[in-house]
């Protein structure tokens, strides 16, 4: 098979937090917003936000395809497997799950990883929106190794990308962290500390309320909202992925429309503002 352009591959290092962590099982504290939906291990999500902006500055839109093709659930993972494979017999290609030969249902069919065994599931892996349109896969091409990203499936799956670089991200990554005030997540948020949700945040700016966001506005936000009965947990002033819920549950009760940004028109009503 004639070798493409873009056959770079590199072996996964695993972050020192997955250690003994079930695929497919992350609990929360690892796990961040992805930029353009989804979530990601926290340092994927870090490496993956520096280069969706590192992209938009040369003119080049990078988004996964579906919040589905970041981190995937084990269960998530298991559904999508028996939605393509079988145990019956039909010569097709195949995959080995619970100590069974699992086939194919159509050869037309995308291969899948059997659950526990995908990158997805680590929350290490994005598969990239029509990753192979020219421009968009020759920026990819000398700017993946940048980020800590890397292909894996050769040539088959130019959108599948997988963060390759543990505990140490390359210098774009790490500048970007320090910049966007990114730490490793704490076990039990305390004063001075992180929480899961505030990995990678971003200081309020006084107008809209997006992911990412952090401040007492947000934690405002999550107190009206739970208030209302939206919002689940302790307020910590972090928009993480429980007030991202939070916040789109409210504005299709009022009919506001959709996505997680909290503009205007739901803090007015909120009785927050701008």
């Amino acid at each position: 098979m004639s070798k493409v352009e873009w056959d770079i591959v590199v072996a996964v290092k695993q972050p020192a937090d997955l250690k003994g962590v079930q695929p497919g099982k992350l609990p929360e504290s690892l796990l961040r917003p992805a930029v353009g939906g989804g979530k990601l291990h926290w340092l994927t999500a870090a490496a993956w936000a520096a280069m969706v902006e590192a992209a938009k500055a040369d003119g080049v839109e990078l988004k996964p395809v579906s919040a589905g093709d970041t981190y995937r659930t084990y269960d998530s993972q298991l559904a999508a497997f028996k939605q393509r494979y079988t145990t019956t017999p039909n010569g097709n290609a195949t995959r080995t799950f619970e100590g069974k030969k699992w086939y194919k249902k159509d050869p037309k069919l995308a291969s899948l990883a059997a659950p526990g065994t995908s990158q997805h599931n680590t929350g290490l892996a994005v598969d990239v929106h029509t990753a192979a349109e020219p421009k968009r896969l020759k920026w990819l091409i000398a700017n993946v190794r940048k980020f800590g990203f890397s292909w894996e499936v050769v040539p088959e799956e130019p959108w599948h990308l997988r963060y390759t670089e543990g505990d140490n991200p390359p210098a774009a990554v790490s500048d970007w962290m320090a910049k966007n005030g990114v730490v490793k997540p704490a076990i039990g948020t305390t004063p001075g500390t992180k929480s899961a949700d505030a990995v990678g945040a971003t200081k309020d700016d006084g107008g809209d309320l997006d992911p990412g966001d952090s401040g007492p506005r947000v934690t405002k936000l999550q107190e009206e909202l739970a208030e209302r009965g939206f919002y689940q947990g302790a307020p910590d002033g972090q928009f993480g992925p429980k007030t991202e819920a939070a916040v789109i549950a409210y504005k299709k009760s009022k009919g506001f429309g959709e996505g997680a940004k909290a503009g205007k028109r739901v803090l007015d009503d909120l009785g927050i503002g701008l």
